[in-house]
């Protein structure tokens, strides 16, 4: 299956670390999140890989190699569902994808779990140990939490957005979608209608989309994953968990040897 990694913006949370190079260019704990993220998608068996560019789009060309990229010329002024926009235009989404934001690290487990759930348009994992990273990351987790809502079945209800309380919070998106080809075809079409109808979605990123794609009554399905990943938003991120490596609790969290060895080994 093809995967599409979002990489095209700059991260501006994390400061003067990305002055010089794109946020998935920042290394955790030596090693580059986007190196890392190509690692656990190689070993899960996804070697299919673009890569949708923006900001200091020449750096991620020479450190992904064996994976196309595409240039996102308005980068600057748009978000992750552009991004995703770019790689329909390229005809990439026609038979399916994974969907991957850039500046995550995860373990290969989290993508062969979201590879092999049931069948459905579209299919995200839910890290449902989000309280544990939250918790290290900040004193109130709460506060950059995003209300993510299932029913019984899994079926996501609702998603994004400042929860209410924890009963809001059934898990945290993990920067990561499957979409099967009606999913692909479904999605985008109701996101070009968006942009017809609201030029401003050309600023949304995922969440955004698809609450707006449930709010139209569009389904998603969710797979429930414990642990296996982390983000990293902010210096304050990537300080604690290279403390937390270095002190050897990172592993309960999220194991980084198993995204330091190249699955096809390149």
């Amino acid at each position: 299956m093809r995967t599409i990694i979002l990489a095209a913006g700059r991260g501006s949370r994390l400061g003067p670390l990305t002055d010089q190079r794109p946020k998935s260019l920042v290394p955790l704990a030596g090693i580059p999140m986007l190196t890392r993220l190509l690692n656990a998608l190689r070993t899960a068996g996804l070697s299919d890989i673009t890569i949708v560019t923006g900001y200091q789009s020449d750096l991620i060309n020479k450190a992904a190699p064996g994976c196309r990229t595409l240039h996102s010329p308005r980068w600057a002024h748009t978000n992750m569902a552009a991004s995703l926009l770019v790689a329909a235009d390229a005809g990439l989404l026609e038979d399916g994808a994974v969907i991957s934001y850039s500046d995550i690290v995860v373990e290969p487990r989290v993508l062969t779990t979201l590879l092999s759930a049931p069948s459905a348009p579209l299919t995200l994992p839910v890290n449902t140990a989000w309280l544990e990273v939250w918790s290290e990351r900040m004193a109130d987790p709460l506060a950059d939490a995003e209300r993510l809502i299932l029913d019984a079945n899994g079926r996501l209800l609702d998603i994004g957005g400042a929860p209410r309380g924890l009963h809001e919070v059934h898990a945290q998106f993990m920067g990561l979608l499957r979409l099967d080809p009606d999913g692909a075809r479904q999605l985008i079409s109701f996101y070009r209608d968006a942009l017809g109808a609201e030029p401003a979605a050309e600023r949304w990123d995922t969440t955004t989309l698809l609450r707006a794609w449930l709010n139209a009554g569009g389904t998603a399905h969710t797979v429930p994953v414990h642990g296996g990943w982390l983000e990293v938003d902010t210096p304050e991120d990537k300080d604690r968990y290279e403390q937390l490596h270095r002190l050897g609790r990172l592993a309960a969290i999220c194991a980084l040897d198993t995204t330091e060895k190249d699955g096809d080994n390149r």
